[in-house]
Order: C-alpha cells, then structure tokens, then sequence
C-alpha cells in the first residue's frame, strides 16, 4: 500500500514538471525556430514562466478537484487545459495591448490541451492507486 501511494505522488509529481513543458515546445515549433538573441530568450522564457504559472495557479487546484469528484476520463485533462490556456493566453495579451487576441487564444488552447493530454499520460489518474502497482507486478 504505502508503494502505490509513492508512486502515484511520483507519478504526478513528474506530470507537473514535464507537461508544461508542451508550451515552450509548442511555441519553438510554431516559429519555425527559437529567434536567436533577446526576443528568443523572452519568448521561450515567457512561455516557460506562463505554463508553470497556469500550472501551479490553476492547474493543481483543477487537477485535485477534478481527483476528489473522480472526474479522471481523459477527455477532461485536454479540454480543460485548452480552456485554462486560451483564456490565460486571451487575458495576458489584453493585458499588454497585444492585438492578435483570438489567435493568442487559439495558440493557448492549443498548447494547453498539449499539457492537459501530457499531464493526464503519465499521471493516469484515471487508474485507482492499486491499479498502478498491479500493473507492474503483472
């Protein structure tokens, strides 16, 4: 028992880490190419500070209700990180004045069911706690 407690926290200690990494990822392929120079190290910067925000803002609250309503289905993680993504993505470029706003949400609802559907991978929270360990012992 006290295994398959320590691996789930495992398991979702590393979802945390790596699954906001898509935004960062997302925003490289979607230049083309990281820009070289001050603007590259503010958009790759940016983006890695906007999703571990998300992430620890929204994301861990969402993500212990969603467990506590066993709401675990795999449709939820992207839905909801593309929600939680587009509307960071649409309030942040208000905020600044950027004027591309429904492609800035576009790009956040993208790049957060990219989290979402990542986080919900390696997590599998879908799964009881027993259920992960018996898998491995299978």
């Amino acid at each position: 028992m006290e295994w398959e407690k320590r691996e789930e926290w495992e398991r979702e200690l590393i979802a945390f880490l790596v699954a906001p990494l898509m935004v960062p990822l997302a925003a490289i392929l979607f230049l083309g190419a990281l820009p070289i120079g001050i603007i590259g190290v503010f958009i790759f910067s940016g983006a890695i500070m906007g999703a571990y925000t998300s992430m620890l803002l929204i994301g861990v609250p969402l993500y212990l209700l969603v467990r506590k309503l066993n709401a675990t289905a795999f449709v939820v993680a992207p839905i909801s990180g593309a929600v939680i993504g587009a509307s960071t993505m649409w309030l942040l470029c208000f905020a600044v004045g950027f004027p591309a706003l429904q492609a800035a949400a576009e790009f956040g609802g993208f790049t957060g069911a990219a989290v979402g559907a990542v986080f919900w991978a390696i997590a599998r929270p879908d799964l009881p706690p027993q259920g992960r360990g018996a898998q491995r012992a299978q």
